[in-house]
């Protein structure tokens, strides 16, 4: 056998082994078992270790994945199954939006988790944006569901909760309505209205900066003073912070000072979303509502919106009745009871800047505050009980040296009143009744110079005491109560300067001794005078202006007013010349600039740079009539208002109350401000005032703490809230359930019926 021969056979044989191998591996039964898959699918798609235990694995067990070693049918894992399953998306935020928002523990139960459930706070779980629907299938998957489960589901924490938003026709609607709930690019919550012009809740940032401006250079302004920082700040940190009130801060403060590009308009939206929310909910009055009202009442006047002011300031007078807020209650903190007590002093300023003298539009007579005057602000600040005095009567002894400044503010803006209110009330006197004017003018000019005999000498205006606060936050208050006091002496001669619109018709004047009268209009003009020398010494403050009201600048335009007025009809007695005189103007309207970013105050700028463009060649206004009672004997003229009082910038229908007859005052002179001023004028018809001390007043034992109290039960704070501190009580309401509002035998079923017109509810003690 050739060696050819050989190699054929040889790879024929190799051929014949393989092919006998290939049939061997073709037979299953001498195929060698597969070694089974020690991870699950979901954690091999996961990328992670899988502890291969049976039927679930630890991993799937855990996260609620279904382990595809449950699946009997299929043990083994194929290409086709790895790429045909789908890794379910289970991470969620465990912790709930409020406990998120401050950054604390979240034990992730539901429907509360355990923070929210000690503090007694609404708990809701945001949803994430991966997870978060769109608007419309948001909108759709909500049909159907509570108003509960809508709640946990889209709302935000108590301080970031969705805000209500008005349609074209007027109505207000809450997330059930037609708008739609929706969260921008930041996960903020937003109210889509009608109108597609979405509402959205401020940051952190805006809201951090609200604070710090506020409370630097806004809080110190008498009528922002009843928000105790520290309780404020406590409250917000602990999740309870009011949104109403939070966005009332917002509109206000963006007014006043600058936050940034656009804030001033969306302070302004934030005001009217405010607005709306505690009108919706009448029925529940509280402490901070009344704080809200008043924010949105000073923003309303300085954006000249007085008709709203006019009207909300009516709600806010009726919710601080309703709740007692005019009498002391001492189941209260001391921080507690300051605050109210600012809160209420702040409403009756309000009233008697409204009202400007007029009983018809009263709400708040001080003989209805049965509080102390404000105490000083350190105390109030860091919670020093102080015993202060009460409103009425005139102090006849000097003040204490540790009263608070706001106290003065308080004292001095009730004499003011009284001064508007008898002016009114003069003006409308029949002719033969004017002849105890100069007695009456007397009692009130003695008043006042008795208040500013009476300040502690720190209080005397001085250009040291002045200098002194250059940089106090006090400084505002302190040059407040001084241009008041001068304007108040204003406010009483005026009605003697022949020829102006507040003043007595010429008739009348005649009636009286012209030395009086005389006398009278060189006192106007003599405080009109000292108050421009006030305005000087303002303006060479290194520090410069603060932050003041509408006060400053209303009283630079009636100084002005009066300076310009004084040469035209007393020419030989005034010894300024025009040089001199537009010196004083452009200093007043320079006063009056300082509130000129503020709708109300550019008004006020622009009469006053009409006045100053005039000077002294305008003709004197012309007189009031010959005799007031041209239009019959029972008929008066309407109270004479200034061009800047809020009345005189409402929007009324002239047919309202434009032509209503008054009663002559000869049968109604009791003020309302008080009936303890002395008014020696023979055709009074009031009863006799009662003598009565510091601290009781006629029928109401003041100094009795243990007498009921309307107030509901005070709520134990919870964790994070001091129990000293100036929010407590302020979410108590009125009681409406079938028990007696305290003892005052105001039964509440007479609220659900029209039965209670009828009754003669007589005063009782509360």
């Amino acid at each position: 056998m050739d060696l050819e021969d050989m190699s054929v056979q040889m790879v024929a044989a190799d051929t014949a082994a393989e092919v006998a191998a290939d049939v061997a591996a073709a037979d299953p039964s001498n195929r060698q078992p597969k070694k089974s898959s020690q991870t699950c699918i979901p954690c091999r798609v996961r990328k992670v270790r899988c502890d291969g235990r049976r039927d679930v694995c630890q991993n799937c067990e855990r996260l609620g994945f279904t382990c595809s070693f449950q699946d009997a049918a299929s043990p083994n894992q194929d290409s086709e199954n790895l790429t045909n399953f789908t890794l379910p998306r289970r991470r969620v935020r465990l912790a709930c939006a409020n406990c998120h928002s401050r950054k604390a523990r979240c034990s992730g139960e539901t429907p509360k988790c355990a923070r929210c459930q000690a503090q007694g706070i609404e708990c809701v779980y945001k949803p994430t944006k991966r997870s978060g629907p769109s608007n419309t299938a948001s909108q759709q998957t909500h049909q159907g569901t509570t108003d509960s489960e809508l709640e946990s589901v889209s709302s935000e924490p108590p301080e970031k909760r969705v805000m209500t938003s008005k349609d074209n026709q007027g109505s207000h609607h809450g997330p059930q309505g037609s708008d739609q709930l929706g969260f921008d690019s930041n996960g903020m919550s937003t109210s889509i209205g009608s109108n597609h012009e979405p509402f959205v809740f401020p940051d952190e940032a805006l809201i951090q900066k609200t604070f710090s401006n506020f409370f630097r250079h806004i809080h110190h302004v008498p009528i922002f003073s009843f928000l105790h920082r520290a309780s404020l700040m406590q409250r917000y940190h602990a999740g309870m912070m009011d949104k109403a009130l939070l966005l009332a801060l917002v509109g206000i403060t963006s007014l006043l000072m600058d936050l940034g590009p656009g804030t001033r308009e969306y302070g302004a939206r934030s005001i009217d979303e405010c607005q709306s929310m505690v009108l919706q909910d009448l029925e529940n009055p509280s402490t901070i509502k009344i704080q809200a009202l008043v924010l949105i009442m000073k923003h309303r006047m300085l954006s000249r919106k007085f008709t709203t002011a006019f009207m909300l300031a009516a709600t806010a007078t009726r919710f601080a009745y309703a709740l007692r807020l005019n009498y002391e209650n001492p189941n209260l903190c001391f921080l507690a009871r300051e605050s109210r007590r600012r809160l209420m002093w702040a409403l009756l300023t309000l009233d008697s800047g409204i009202n400007g003298g007029c009983s018809d539009f009263t709400l708040m007579p001080s003989e209805s505050m049965h509080i102390q005057l404000p105490c000083t602000e350190r105390n109030f600040e860091f919670d020093l009980p102080q015993v202060t005095e009460y409103l009425r009567p005139v102090p006849t002894r000097p003040f204490p040296d540790d009263v608070g400044s706001l106290a003065l503010h308080v004292r001095l803006l009730w004499m003011r009143s009284r001064v508007l209110y008898c002016t009114k009330n003069v003006l409308g006197m029949p002719e033969s009744e004017l002849t105890q004017l100069p007695e009456l003018v007397k009692v009130l000019s003695e008043e006042l110079a008795g208040f500013n005999d009476h300040l502690p000498a720190s209080f005397k205006f001085s250009e040291s005491n002045l200098q002194l606060r250059a940089y106090s936050p006090r400084l505002c208050v302190y040059i407040m109560i001084h241009v008041w006091w001068r304007q108040c002496y204003c406010d009483l001669y005026r009605m003697f300067l022949a020829g102006l619109k507040e003043a007595l018709p010429q008739s009348g004047l005649n009636r009286l001794d012209p030395g009086f009268v005389s006398y009278c209009a060189a006192q106007c003009y003599e405080h009109a005078l000292a108050m421009t020398e006030i305005f000087k010494l303002i303006l060479a403050l290194d520090g410069g202006l603060p932050v003041t009201d509408l006060d400053l600048p209303s009283c630079a335009y009636q100084c002005a007013r009066i300076i310009y007025f004084t040469p035209q009809t007393n020419q030989g007695e005034i010894g300024l010349n025009p040089n001199q005189l537009h010196e004083i103007g452009t200093r007043c309207l320079t006063i009056a600039k300082s509130m000129e970013h503020v709708p109300a105050g550019a008004a006020i700028v622009a009469d006053l740079e009409k006045l100053l463009s005039r000077g002294l060649s305008t003709t004197a206004t012309p007189h009031r009539p010959e005799s007031p009672n041209t239009n019959g004997p029972n008929l008066i003229p309407q109270p004479v208002l200034s061009r800047r009082h809020p009345i005189q910038q409402m929007q009324v229908d002239e047919n309202g109350f434009a032509n209503i007859p008054m009663l002559s005052p000869s049968a109604h002179i009791t003020s309302p401000q008080g009936s303890s001023m002395s008014t020696p004028i023979p055709h009074t018809v009031s009863r006799p005032a009662q003598p009565h001390t510091r601290g009781s007043l006629p029928g109401t034992p003041i100094g009795d703490f243990n007498m009921a109290k309307p107030n509901l039960a005070p709520v134990m704070p919870p964790d994070g809230i001091d129990n000293n501190n100036a929010f407590e009580g302020a979410m108590d309401g009125f009681d409406f359930n079938l028990e007696s509002f305290g003892n005052t035998g105001l039964e509440s079923s007479a609220w659900l019926s029209n039965d209670w017109l009828n009754n003669d509810y007589t005063q009782t003690t509360v």
